[in-house]
């Protein structure tokens, strides 16, 4: 195999683990924002505002780390099918 080839895996391999790494963090920031929402809602707004809000900003990077481990990935499918 070429060494472009070669590095080519690599990178699609790299990008796969993250996405793989964001969906295992979705199902955990699930938890968070149900807690944070729980919490709110018993009357605990000074704990359950905050968790709310790191699940927001858990929910933001993982979106932009997919967003863009998925357009690295389409750049990448032209050299590995040739």
């Amino acid at each position: 195999m070429s060494k472009e080839k070669m590095e080519a895996i690599r990178e699609q391999q790299k990008h796969l683990a993250v996405l793989h790494r964001n969906k295992k963090l979705l199902k955990i920031n699930v938890i968070i924002l149900s807690v944070g929402l729980a919490l709110s809602f018993i009357g605990r707004e000074s704990i359950g505002e905050p968790v709310l809000w790191l699940g927001i900003i858990i929910f933001v990077y993982t979106f932009i780390t997919n967003y863009n481990a998925r357009s690295a990935l389409k750049k990448l499918k032209g050299p590995i099918s040739k």
